[in-house]
């Protein structure tokens, strides 16, 4: 009797034993967390931002982290190239596993990748403090700054312009840049520098501004000129800044953050950048945190610190200042009024987004509607068939602009309210785009030799 209640006792402990090993494997984590121990979490983060921003927020997140979770984090960095390879990867991954691509976050590429992204449904809601998003406007000019339902948000904001070359400008006694319509004044021909808009989402938004701003048919006459001054179409908008740095090209469309890190590399004696007056916008440049995260939390955090004023300081003030980054100037525009005037000679930027008049009613739904046919209207008749072209214009571009020739060469392949039914109707059929991009590829290369032979 006694042996067995003493092999009873003995199991009831063993018992017990096991329970408490088993409940410290759970709590662990958390136990090791409040320590302040060597404990890490990783965040998967697809951004086409480049590797400068990337490595100035891992590195201030993972020390924020630290101090105020008491754990350390890594981040992998998905680089996939442009915006556009980047959305098209999300959405690739998303029909073949559609509950979750294991990756946490969207990082980047203005705001367009989350619109789509929210209308598809691939974005998860994200619970900030209230302390966070107080700061923030919830709409800046009539657009968003971060979603309602808060599956989205701005982690900075961006403006676009014309970045020059005030040197080269000088030795070709040519004027600089003031307007969108001076990037296809005759004097610029072969000295204008862009990427390719279906492969570049901020060029993209830089000709849709145009056509927004003017009007369809005067703005695309505006880039028909701008694009036939092209030496070439570049994949990348950092590519046109570099062109233009080093003075292979006099000027080009450029989004706010390349352009004045180029200003400050080469001097404001150099180099110039300017928002043309009242014919651009400043937009949001987007953060959001995918379905199916699986690291929802983290990301959450990650979401909060770059809204946060001590992340907002990484895009804005110069290196070294307290608080700013550490080894790369951002050159952003925080989504928090009133901080570049606050910071005063501590910031790299000189403006603030939310004092900026933009002095056009820029409509984003009709943006996001025609985003693709857009970009293949303007590679059918601009980008693929550039020699013809710039060769058109080349024995046109001084001829008054009512000369029948020249209203022939720039004439609109399509009128707006026809390209918009397009769009909405017929534009997701794969056959009949393939045949309309093919036609007015077609019609725009015989209409080019015709112009250029005289005809």
């Amino acid at each position: 009797m006694v042996q067995w209640c003493k092999g009873s006792v003995q199991r009831k402990a063993l018992a017990l034993i096991l329970g408490l090993v088993g409940l410290f494997v759970l709590a662990a984590p958390f136990l090791l967390r409040r320590k302040g121990t060597a404990l890490s979490e990783k965040l998967v983060i697809i951004s086409p931002h480049s590797g400068t921003i990337e490595s100035e927020f891992e590195r201030a997140f993972a020390q924020w982290v630290n101090e105020t979770r008491g754990f350390q984090v890594e981040i992998e960095w998905l680089n996939l190239g442009g915006t556009t390879q980047a959305i098209k990867f999300v959405e690739d991954q998303f029909e073949r596993t559609p509950e979750g691509i294991n990756v946490d976050i969207f990082f980047g590429g203005g705001c367009d990748p989350f619109f789509l992204f929210r209308n598809k449904g691939l974005l998860r809601r994200c619970s900030l403090p209230e302390e966070v998003l107080a700061p923030i406007p919830r709409t800046h000019a009539g657009v968003e700054v971060y979603d309602s339902e808060q599956r989205w948000f701005a982690a900075c904001m961006s403006g676009f312009g014309i970045l020059y070359n005030k040197q080269l400008l000088k030795t070709l006694n040519m004027p600089e840049p003031q307007t969108w319509a001076d990037l296809g004044g005759p004097e610029y021909f072969t000295w204008v520098a862009s990427a390719d808009p279906r492969q570049s989402g901020s060029i993209h938004m830089a000709y849709e501004i145009i056509l927004q701003a003017y009007g369809w048919d005067e703005g695309w006459r505006h880039i028909m000129r701008m694009g036939a001054n092209c030496r070439s179409f570049s994949r990348a908008a950092s590519e046109v800044v570099q062109e233009v740095s080093i003075g292979e090209a006099a000027c080009g469309m450029a989004i706010d953050y390349y352009a004045l890190w180029a200003v400050a590399e080469a001097g404001e004696d150099k180099m110039g950048f300017r928002l043309p007056d009242r014919l651009t916008v400043v937009n949001p440049d987007g953060i959001g945190i995918l379905k199916g995260a699986p690291q929802a939390e983290l990301a959450e955090l990650f979401v909060e610190f770059v809204l946060s004023e001590r992340g907002q300081r990484l895009w804005m003030l110069r290196k070294g200042a307290p608080g700013g980054p550490q080894e790369h100037q951002l050159y952003r525009l925080p989504v928090i009024p009133g901080m570049v005037a606050r910071y005063g000679d501590d910031s790299v930027v000189r403006f603030d987004a939310f004092e900026f008049k933009s002095g056009i009613e820029f409509d984003l739904e009709k943006k996001n509607r025609r985003w693709g046919i857009v970009n293949d209207l303007l590679g059918a008749c601009i980008i693929d068939v550039h020699d013809e072209l710039a060769a058109a214009w080349k024995v046109t571009r001084r001829l008054p602009a009512d000369d029948p020739r020249v209203r022939r060469l720039l004439e609109p392949p399509v009128s707006e309210k026809d390209l918009l039914e397009m769009a909405q109707q017929r534009w997701s059929d794969p056959l009949f785009r393939a045949d309309t991009i093919s036609s007015w590829s077609g019609e725009a290369s015989r209409r080019y030799r015709r112009v250029a032979e005289g005809g």
